[in-house]
């Protein structure tokens, strides 16, 4: 007797789909991805910081071509990130090169599905002496003033303190920080789900109509 053939199974394809959407798309995914992710304002009525803090991001920066990566918070408006940033070597490397990389993503579980943005883009600052009405209202936007007045209030009623001049005091604290405000130029958008698998879509900024 003759032996039949046997059917091959399909083999299960372990390629990254790339590229599956158009641009305006994955823009609409990227937009919903990152108002989910961002930090946002809050209120609570334990001490400290009453933020609603989002998922991990890291800022990387160059100077003279040694990179720095930071864990930040970050906020968002539109596809436009915003970060406050305290005196030290970000602020530093984005005055000396305003080129920028960011990582947004929660912790990778391998049980669930995981989406994650790699952004390049450019970065400028913005300060107290810049702009003090478009730093604070920024500020405000992003619930850090809120936040920094909560903060300064429960320290002066832990230490049975009252503030001369409350506004010239938060402004004193807030001045040190500078706002960080990344545009982003291209977006990838990782998606890797425990059994469907992975796939990668890239964002690029359409350059201005002309």
């Amino acid at each position: 007797m003759s032996r039949q053939p046997s059917e091959k199974k399909p083999e299960l394809s372990r390629q990254i789909r790339k590229n599956t959407k158009s641009n305006q798309e994955i823009e609409q995914d990227i937009r919903a991805f990152l108002e989910e992710a961002s930090s946002k304002p809050g209120t609570t009525d334990k001490p400290g910081c009453p933020l609603k803090h989002g998922f991990a991001c890291v800022l990387a920066t160059v100077h003279n071509g040694v990179p720095r990566a930071t864990p930040i918070d970050f906020f968002v408006d539109g596809m436009t990130i915003w970060c406050a940033g305290e005196p030290g070597l970000k602020i530093r490397n984005i005055r000396s090169n305003p080129n920028v990389a960011v990582g947004i993503y929660h912790p990778m579980d391998h049980s669930k599905l995981n989406r994650s943005l790699q952004i390049s883009g450019t970065a400028t600052l913005l300060s107290y002496n810049d702009d003090p009405a478009a730093f604070l209202e920024r500020l405000k936007i992003m619930g850090i003033y809120d936040a920094a007045s909560k903060i300064i209030r429960e320290m002066h009623a832990a230490q049975g303190t009252q503030p001369e001049n409350f506004e010239q005091e938060m402004i004193n604290h807030l001045r040190r920080f500078n706002l960080i405000k990344i545009e982003p130029e291209e977006i990838t958008m990782l998606r890797i789900h425990p059994t469907e698998g992975t796939e990668k879509n890239v964002w690029k900024r359409e350059p201005p109509a002309a």
